[in-house]
């Protein structure tokens, strides 16, 4: 069984554990989530009762450390932080500790759109750029440029990511940073996968995870508090919020995340790195 660290800094906490584990759920071996938290922050949205099953940071660095529960691999989500400076979020400090931890480590960590915000920030030094005119959201249909990579073992084409932000990362600024590679982008999302250190560290920059209705209820939740939204793109048939919703993204997105549990998790990258 792998033992995957799960920092959810998702304001839903239980929708998300649930999307983590139908994304994992191609694994090879089976996936156990051991759900952290930023001891430096106190959730609004969750009951006591639902982060009592939650461990601290330092708990589960030190456990990991003592070798009673050695983590496989790690994942950090997505947070509602799209206007808020990085070092003005409270837990900042506490995230990049836990940061540094990991890569010390050498743990393989996935990093999901703001977490992978703030790992670029962080690790890179790449900047911020001003919000969209509009949100952007939908599923954008990607161009994979190294296929050979084992994280894209058995991905048909195209490679479909939702995106649902504000802001984005400085795409120029990815392209010349030498210390990382881009695997995934589009036109209309720009940048999406980014690999670090031969595939100890990924950065994707969309929402894979995402479940079939996850778009939709946040543009009708957005349309009923009167916001001047859009309909996700590439979402509904037609882009038509009264048609159905086509599912292009959920069947690669399992077999991306199986790759990276598989090859880089379990093996330990052994057959990227020799």
């Amino acid at each position: 069984m792998l033992r995957i660290a799960l920092l959810n800094l998702m304001p839903n906490k239980e929708e998300t554990e649930a999307d983590f584990a139908h994304i994992c759920a191609k694994s090879a071996e089976p996936v156990h989530f051991v759900l952290t938290k930023m001891d430096s922050h106190v959730t609004r949205h969750a009951s006591a009762e639902h982060m009592a099953l939650y461990t601290g940071s330092a708990a589960v660095c030190q456990a990991h450390d003592d070798g009673q529960q050695p983590l496989d691999g790690a994942i950090i989500t997505g947070a509602p932080f799209d206007w808020v400076d990085f070092p003005d979020v409270d837990y900042w400090p506490e995230l990049c500790r836990l940061m540094d931890w990991l890569r010390e480590r050498r743990i393989p960590t996935l990093y999901v759109c703001w977490g992978a915000q703030a790992a670029l920030r962080y690790f890179h030094h790449i900047s911020r750029f001003e919000e969209y005119p509009h949100k952007l959201s939908g599923i954008f249909p990607q161009h994979i440029l190294f296929p050979e990579r084992p994280l894209f073992r058995d991905i048909e084409e195209p490679l479909c990511i939702p995106h649902s932000r504000h802001t984005s990362m400085t795409n120029s600024e990815i392209d010349a940073c030498p210390d990382v590679t881009v695997l995934v982008r589009s036109e209309e999302s720009g940048i999406s996968i980014v690999e670090c250190r031969d595939g100890l560290e990924f950065y994707l920059i969309g929402h894979q995870e995402y479940n079939l209705m996850t778009l939709d209820n946040e543009y009708r939740r957005d349309v009923g508090r009167g916001l001047p939204v859009r309909p996700p793109r590439h979402y509904y048939a037609d882009d038509d919020p009264s048609h159905p919703i086509v599912d292009s993204w959920q069947a690669n997105g399992q077999r991306l995340f199986a790759n990276w549990l598989d090859y880089y998790c379990r093996d330990k990258g052994l057959a990227v790195r020799g």
